[in-house]
């Protein structure tokens, strides 16, 4: 009988044949080094075929294989270098959220420089008649003067867009006469605006 047709040989051949085909497709652990679409993103370690990696990866500076651990020496390294990200990515984070703080603070100081060149708004209401009315020299109103109202005029007439809830006054003024609202800007602080209520021209 041949070498080649003895089973036990052809058993050893195919059991070669297998673990070569089994080398050929494994795969190994990859670290990316830049975002890949539908693969990963930088940073991450993925399983990749060894073919993949050494022709088309690895070439283009894409991924980098993964060091084998050899000593606490390199498990602080991968610490320290892990570390180090976190506090690149937190000083990032932290200059984002100061860059929007310092936007708000220059916008809501704009709007207490306008608001500080109005200082007084007017509103012409229609009163009540003496009779059935508040007592002394201020008149009822018909309705109320609310913080929308303010809202409004100073949109309207000067052209200034706030946010009622930046607006401290009373809920409802009811009677004519001399008020005052706070506008609380934040990062920017505050600013009094006089409120003068009075008789339309037809109840004057």
């Amino acid at each position: 009988m041949s070498l080649l047709t003895r089973p036990s040989f052809q058993a050893r051949l195919s059991a070669l044949v297998i673990q070569r085909g089994m080398k050929r497709k494994a795969k190994i652990p990859v670290t990316l080094l830049k975002n890949i679409p539908n693969v990963g993103t930088v940073g991450n370690v993925i399983s990749v075929h060894r073919a993949y990696m050494r022709h088309e990866l690895f070439p283009k500076r894409l991924a980098e294989y993964v060091k084998r651990y050899t000593g606490p020496l390199d498990r602080n390294k991968v610490v320290e270098e892990k570390e180090q990200a976190e506090a690149v990515e937190e000083t990032a984070q932290s200059t984002v959220s100061h860059n929007k703080i310092h936007n708000v603070a220059l916008k809501n100081q704009e709007l207490i420089d306008k608001l500080l060149d109005v200082r007084t708004l007017v509103f012409e209401r229609n009163v009540m008649s003496k009779e059935d009315g508040a007592e002394g020299d201020s008149q009822a109103l018909y309705g109320s003067l609310t913080k929308t109202d303010v809202v409004k005029q100073l949109e309207e007439v000067h052209g200034i867009v706030i946010d009622k809830d930046a607006l401290h006054m009373d809920d409802k003024i009811k009677s004519t006469g001399e008020y005052t609202c706070v506008a609380k800007l934040m990062y920017a602080g505050q600013t009094t605006l006089k409120l003068h209520v009075v008789p339309s021209k037809a109840d004057s």
